[in-house]
């Protein structure tokens, strides 16, 4: 079975809260696009003026991500030094981290601040030689690939170019789960997982959808 972790950039707290409540009957995680106006032009929770307040009262463990009783959660972090960032994430209650291999990032910091804390995987963009991967392999258990050129919001046109991405991570490196983020529908899924996804991060597919159970489901369902 495939597995399928809705993904949301969320511009505001309540935004995220309206998105998981859609979804959180049929997920066990949820993935939280953190953008920062600096690796990428849009800025997303909690990296606004607004937010910081609320993230620190999340952070000390006076307030809570919403519904993590019910939900893990998982941050793709499109941000530069996201080791700055980590140590808050993990007190967050975040069980998952994602960082860009194309950002501005100290990876040795990464893991040590994670370790045993929280797990860390990476992300492609489109074009990025999975060669990169090799320096990062033994470290993680994910490889994200993203379906579409121009990261940071949702709605964006499918990149096949994908595919041939999916097909030579498979190859190359066999033991890491592949999750692909970005122009996920009915159509491109299907796609993706005979390419060799094993994990699907649908965004406005799922969370503008008129029934996002049967859409969850039909991921859910696809054969690997």
């Amino acid at each position: 079975m495939i597995e399928v972790i809705p993904s949301f950039p969320a511009p505001s707290f309540r935004e995220l809260e309206k998105k998981i409540e859609l979804v959180k009957k049929y997920i066990s995680f949820f993935q939280i696009d953190i953008c920062d106006g600096d690796f990428v032009n849009a800025v997303s929770w909690p990296m606004h003026e607004e937010d910081k307040e609320k993230f620190k009262k999340i952070v000390s463990g006076d307030e809570a991500l919403p519904f993590w009783e019910e939900v893990d959660f998982e941050a793709h972090l499109m941000i530069n030094h996201p080791e700055v960032l980590l140590p808050d994430l993990i007190l967050a209650g975040f069980s998952r981290a994602l960082i860009h291999v194309e950002s501005k990032h100290d990876f040795k910091a990464c893991l040590e601040i994670a370790k045993e804390k929280i797990e860390l995987g990476i992300s492609l963009k489109i074009g990025t030689p999975i060669e990169k991967i090799d320096e990062y392999v033994e470290h993680i258990s994910v490889v994200q690939l993203m379906g579409i050129e121009h990261i940071g919001s949702q709605g964006q046109p499918f990149d096949a170019r994908v595919l041939e991405m999916i097909r030579a991570v498979k190859e190359r490196y066999p033991n890491v789960t592949i999750e692909i983020d970005g122009a996920i529908n009915k159509l491109t899924a299907l796609k993706m997982v005979e390419a060799g996804a094993t994990r699907l991060a649908p965004g406005s597919f799922v969370l503008k959808s008129e029934n996002p159970k049967e859409d969850i489901m039909f991921l859910k369902s696809l054969s690997v």
